[in-house]
C-alpha cells in the first residue's frame, strides 16, 4: 500500500478505525459542510479561470499577497508544478513523502535520496540534505516531517536554504502538515527570498481528502509555474472552502491545539508498552516496534483497523515501523488495548 487510508475494501469507509491516514477526526467541521453545500448553486457553471477570488482568500488566510499564491487542486498539485522548475535533479530526505521522488521522475529529473535519520535521532536539515550540494538542484524537506513527524525551526530551514541559494538551487518546503505547528512556519520568507518555494494542503486540519484543496506559494517563479495548470483545476467546492476559510482561522488553530493534547496523550500511552515514538509536531506518530509489524498489522486489521506500514519510505524500509495517525481520545484508548493484544498474541505464536 503506498499510501494510507484505503477504506474502499470490504463493505466501505463506515467498517474501519483508519489509523493509517492522519485526518482531522470525524471529517470537515460544520463551517466547511455548509460552504460545501452552498457551492451546489455553482456545479452548473464552470469555476473562475483566473481564481482571482480564490487567491484573495488564500492570501488573506497565509498572510501573503494574492501574487505570492496559487490555489491548487491538493498538495499533490502543488508538488507536480514545483518540479517543472528548470533544474537537472532532485535532492530529497530519506523517509519522505512518496510523490517527490515520483513526480520528479516522471517528470525525467534525477533523484538523490539523503539520509535525515541517524538512528533515533533526527538530522538537522542543513546537515541532511546541504552538503555536496550542486548547482540546479531542487532540495525538498516537509516541515513537519512525513512520515516522521519532526518539526524544524525557521533559523533551521534558512540554513539549508542559504546552502542551497549559494548553489543556484532551490529549495520546496512542504508545509502540508504546518497547520498544527504554526510557529515554524517559513511563509513569511516568500518574497524575501526568490529561491524559496511551499507547497500546503488544507486536507488535514480540515478533513476533506476528497476535496482536493492545496496552494503553491513563491516569488518572481511563480507565474511560470501557474502557466503549467490545467484550467479550471479548482472546481467549485475547494473554492467555497478557501472563500470561508478567512473567517475560521480559530477553528483551524482550535483543531490543532486539540489534536496536540491527544497525540501526547497517545503518545504516552504507546511508550508505556515499550514502543519508540519519534517526537512529533504533526497529527501522526512514527513508532519503532523493535521487531517486524507485519504480524501486528494483520491481526489489527481481522479487527477492523488499519495502519500505515512503512515498508516503501526509503530510511525506514525495515519492517519495524508504523505510522500512525492521531485521532480523539476514545479512538486512541481503543487502539492501544488492541496493540497491547497485537503484541500478546505475536509473542506467544
Amino acid at each position: 500500500m503506498n499510501h494510507g487510508g484505503n477504506v474502499w475494501q470490504g463493505s466501505g469507509p463506515a467498517e474501519w478505525l483508519d489509523y493509517s491516514a492522519n485526518i482531522r477526526p470525524g471529517g470537515p467541521p460544520d463551517w466547511v459542510k455548509r460552504a460545501l453545500l452552498g457551492a451546489m448553486d455553482n456545479v452548473a457553471y464552470y469555476p473562475q479561470l483566473s481564481m482571482e477570488r480564490a487567491k484573495n482568500a488564500l492570501a488573506a488566510a497565509l498572510g501573503l499577497t494574492p501574487e505570492q499564491v496559487l490555489p491548487t487542486s491538493g498538495g499533490i498539485s502543488a508538488i507536480s508544478l514545483a518540479t517543472r522548475l528548470s533544474v537537472d535533479r532532485v535532492r530529497i530526505p530519506a523517509p519522505a513523502f512518496l510523490e517527490y521522488a515520483q513526480l520528479s521522475e516522471q517528470g525525467g529529473l534525477a533523484v538523490e535520496r539523503r539520509p535525515l535519520l541517524a538512528g533515533h535521532r533526527v538530522l538537522e536539515p542543513a546537515e541532511a540534505l546541504g552538503a555536496d550540494l550542486r548547482e540546479n538542484t531542487l532540495v525538498w524537506l516537509c516541515n513537519p516531517s512525513n512520515p516522521i513527524g519532526a518539526g524544524f525551526t525557521p533559523p533551521q530551514i534558512e540554513a539549508l536554504l542559504s546552502a542551497v541559494e549559494a548553489k543556484n538551487s532551490w529549495l520546496a518546503v512542504d508545509e502540508a502538515f504546518i497547520h498544527y505547528c504554526p510557529e515554524l512556519t517559513v511563509i513569511h520568507r516568500i518574497g524575501a527570498r526568490q529561491r524559496l518555494l511551499i507547497t500546503g494542503s488544507m486536507t488535514k486540519i480540515l478533513g476533506i481528502p476528497g476535496v482536493r484543496l492545496g496552494y503553491l506559494c513563491g516569488g518572481d517563479v511563480l507565474p511560470r509555474l501557474a502557466a503549467c495548470q490545467t484550467p479550471w483545476e479548482l472546481n467549485c467546492f475547494a473554492e467555497a472552502v478557501l472563500l470561508a476559510l478567512p473567517d475560521n482561522l480559530d477553528d483551524v488553530r482550535a483543531e490543532a491545539e486539540r489534536s496536540a493534547g491527544c497525540r501526547e496523550r497517545f503518545r504516552a500511552g504507546l511508550e508505556e508498552l515499550g514502543i519508540f515514538v519519534y517526537p512529533s509536531r504533526s497529527n501522526f506518530l512514527l513508532c519503532d516496534f523493535g521487531r517486524e509489524v507485519k504480524p501486528m498489522e494483520d491481526f489489527l486489521k481481522e479487527k477492523k483497523i488499519l495502519v500505515r506500514q512503512c515498508m516503501n519510505f526509503p530510511g525506514i524500509d525495515d519492517g519495524r515501523h508504523l505510522r500512525l495517525a492521531v485521532k480523539d481520545d476514545e479512538s486512541n484508548r481503543r487502539f492501544i488495548k488492541s496493540i497491547e493484544e497485537a503484541m500478546q498474541c505475536v509473542e506467544n505464536h
